[in-house]
């Protein structure tokens, strides 16, 4: 109990602290995941292509407020691009949210593609329509919902489970713990370490 007190107040010291570097060209920024209020359920999700398009997989990993495996999934698409990797993945977790009855949930999606497209009015004429509007309608039987664009450096353990999808022979895997080869992962962003990312300011 006292580690996982040390933990959260970690993670909130970094929220309300954010650390940036500033250069004459450009800042470099510290990102990592972040946690969340008690009770609420986050969700990250990526797709993966070899090639654009090409062999692609999608995954994804549900967490509770400090940062534990609570479920994780991963599928293996085919041949398809990109983009349609990241709504597939999108898809398989928001239902997965819906069946498992999560009623406060974050979704963070390191494509801003596809948060746009999710996020705008109109999908009839989209190619990926189909998914789209899954994806709405899942996200609208679930009570209490935030969906946020993050950085790929703050989506590393959903990253790894869309690569796994690219390998694998199954249509879809639900993982109730986390995988050996993820742990590590998993742990890093439990106890706040944080990856530098750089911008050019203009």
């Amino acid at each position: 109990m006292a580690r996982d007190f040390i933990l959260l107040k970690i993670n909130e010291y970094k929220q309300l602290h954010p650390i940036s570097l500033n250069t004459k060209t450009g800042s470099t920024v510290f990102i990592g995941w972040n946690p969340h209020p008690p009770g609420v359920v986050k969700l990250n999700t990526d797709g993966s292509a070899v090639t654009n398009p090409g062999n692609a997989g999608a995954g994804g990993i549900f967490r509770d407020e400090l940062g534990n495996w609570l479920l994780g999934f991963y599928r293996n698409i085919g041949y398809t691009s990109s983009l349609s990797a990241e709504l597939w993945a999108l898809r398989d977790g928001l239902k997965l949210a819906v069946d498992k009855g999560f009623s406060q949930l974050i979704v963070e999606t390191d494509s801003m593609v596809a948060k746009t497209l999710i996020d705008s009015a109109h999908s009839d004429s989209h190619s990926l329509g189909v998914l789209i509007d899954d994806c709405r309608a899942m996200m609208s039987q679930v009570p209490s919902i935030q969906f946020r664009h993050v950085f790929r450096e703050a989506n590393s353990v959903a990253d790894r489970l869309a690569k796994k999808g690219t390998k694998s022979d199954s249509p879809f895997v639900v993982l109730n713990q986390c995988p050996s080869d993820l742990c590590n992962i998993l742990y890093s962003d439990i106890i706040g370490i944080m990856t530098p990312r750089s911008t050019i300011l203009s």
